[in-house]
């Protein structure tokens, strides 16, 4: 049979490879995150950005033809920026007991770690967040030493030091959407536009884990897509990207696109055993999207939603 991400037929698209360095930053040790709990995370990447998530069985059935493989494939990268070989995993002691939104983990003189070039790697910092915050990220077309996604400790990957309801990796997830450009489903907005044409309005952000038909905006029958990976369900309620979300995303990657340059990174081959996957010359529809960029906006979790908006200012002004 035909392994997992080849095809014997030339016309399917092979996935493209995104290089992965975590930055780990602890200044106690329950913060230094195991390879274990690092690799957790990358297998839930792959999962959900390949609509191999087995919670894709939550879709409600009128949902169930939007949702999308976006046809990207995630690996720890194999070669440093420099060409040597490496685990795609640096792990440094910081002084900073908690980090904020202020991008202070994204370099070393602020007890940080520098990322490494964007072009060729997608950068995660993985630390200890202050002010419930789940994590955030860059915003496409951003400056390049703060370009990548920050996750707290206790909502990366699957095992180790995960906390229920952030424990299924979905934290990461949705911050790796804003980083291809997805915006909140509801727009950042009441009843906003993420533009994505085949996500319904939505009011606000959803929290928990809801079921049933949510209506708002007048997005009767069907209502809230509130299982979008870039809504704010707790993760067990989180199942799909569209197939606009994955039109967006993929449009960064047409030729002068933001992330165009990660296609030909050095760091974009298979671990040993596999076949390598490229993308040699994709064609993508909407290229013309990218100059809008999402907004990074922060997941807080906070027990009253009301306050996000607040929160959500704050941050708009900071950025």
């Amino acid at each position: 049979g035909v392994t997992s991400g080849t095809s014997s037929n030339a016309s399917t698209p092979s996935l493209i490879t995104i290089p992965v360095v975590v930055h780990v930053l602890y200044n106690t040790n329950a913060e230094n995150v195991s390879n274990q709990q690092i690799e957790s995370q990358i297998a839930v990447l792959n999962k959900d950005y390949q609509k191999l998530n087995p919670d894709t069985a939550g879709i409600p059935s009128y949902f169930v033809s939007r949702a999308a493989n976006i046809g990207l494939r995630f690996i720890l990268a194999g070669i440093d920026s420099n060409g040597n070989v490496t685990t795609g995993i640096v792990r440094k002691h910081t002084n900073v007991t908690a980090f904020s939104i202020n991008d202070d983990m994204k370099s070393s003189a602020t007890g940080g770690d520098d990322p490494w070039n964007r072009d060729e790697y997608l950068n995660i910092w993985v630390c200890n967040l202050d002010d419930g915050t789940l994590g955030y990220s860059s915003v496409v077309g951003g400056p390049s030493n703060t370009d990548g996604v920050v996750v707290q400790y206790t909502a990366f990957g699957t095992t180790g030091t995960v906390q229920a309801p952030f424990n299924l990796g979905r934290t990461c997830t949705h911050e790796i959407g804003h980083w291809f450009n997805l915006i909140h489903t509801w727009g950042d907005a009441f009843c906003g536009d993420d533009d994505v044409a085949d996500t319904p309005p939505q009011s606000q952000a959803t929290y928990g884990n809801p079921k049933g038909i949510v209506i708002s905006c007048n997005n009767a029958p069907t209502g809230n897509l509130y299982m979008d990976f870039m809504d704010f369900t707790d993760d067990a309620g989180m199942h799909m990207f569209t197939n606009g979300q994955r039109d967006r995303m993929l449009a960064l990657f047409a030729a002068g696109g933001p992330r165009y340059p990660l296609l030909s990174s050095p760091a974009a081959t298979a671990p040993p055993g596999e076949p390598a996957m490229t993308a040699a010359s994709p064609t993508f529809s909407s290229p013309s999207l990218y100059p809008n960029p999402a907004s990074s906006y922060v997941i807080i979790n906070l027990p009253d939603p009301s306050e996000i908006g607040a929160l959500l200012e704050v941050y708009n002004q900071m950025g």
